[in-house]
């Protein structure tokens, strides 16, 4: 009789390590993403939903225009990792996302933990125009940068993307999402 209540015991002792385990996996947050963009077109909006979409299964995403959404909504609501869209246009960065990332540079109190950067652009790539990781830490909005940009070529000034630029956008949230999970 004393060996079935040793054994009792050791069982449910293992299921309570087990519960405890499983209650401490659902208190852990899930990493918050910001992303942020301006459109025109509508090209930088449907690639930056486009992420939004994929990561949000694995993230707490939140996805806005820089022209409707301020920069007090994201110190609000911090999050852990940044993701910047940006459309090129004659070979530079959107004045509207420059002028949202400096203002959210000059009102945060510390650095976000992480960051990346999306294009969208009609002409041929050029490594120039990813410009906005540099102002991103000039402006001390983000510690660390992911160095792999994502760049989606349009076939016209008003889309669609050029065939095989989904490829990119997943292989994009892989890297993202282990950076981020770092």
């Amino acid at each position: 009789m004393k060996t079935i209540k040793i054994g009792i015991v050791i069982i449910l002792d293992q299921i309570q390590l087990i519960i405890q385990k499983f209650l401490e996996q659902e208190d852990r947050k899930m990493a918050k993403i910001w992303i942020i963009y301006h459109t025109k077109h509508g090209n930088c909006e449907n690639v930056c939903e486009e992420l939004k979409s994929i990561l949000s299964g694995k993230f707490d995403v939140s996805c806005g225009d820089v022209t409707k959404i301020k920069p007090e909504d994201i110190i609000n609501d911090l999050p852990d990792s940044l993701i910047v869209g940006s459309r090129i246009i004659i070979g530079g960065l959107d004045k509207k996302v420059k002028k949202f990332v400096n203002k959210l540079g000059s009102i945060l109190q510390r650095p976000i933990s992480k960051a990346a950067t999306v294009y969208t652009h009609c002409s041929e790539w050029d490594p120039k125009y990813g410009k906005m990781a540099k102002i991103l830490k000039d402006n001390k909005v983000a510690d660390d940068i992911l160095p792999q940009i994502l760049n989606i070529k349009m076939q016209k000034i008003k889309g669609p993307a050029e065939p095989g630029q989904e490829n990119k956008i997943n292989e994009f949230v892989e890297k993202i999402a282990g950076f981020i999970k770092k």
